[in-house]
């Protein structure tokens, strides 16, 4: 891989690990407003779960572009 597709996949896993972030903040801030209004959560849990699996999934192969082992 050359250094510029290298660094062009970086700057999307980066990208997209700013987009999970986010995502998972404001799933995080809708949970805490159900819970404080009492209704059901296991939509937002459910939630919650799959955005951190994706999230480190991107981590993973964030890492795996941006160190790799030499």
């Amino acid at each position: 891989m050359s250094d510029s597709s290298r660094i062009a996949e970086i700057e999307n896993l980066v990208d997209d690990l700013i987009e999970i972030y986010q995502a998972q903040a404001a799933d995080l801030r809708e949970f805490a407003q159900a819970t404080a209004a009492n209704e059901g959560t296991v939509h937002l849990e459910r939630n919650l779960r799959r955005r951190e699996a994706q999230r480190a999934e991107l981590y993973s192969r964030f890492e795996h572009s941006a160190f790799p082992k030499t």
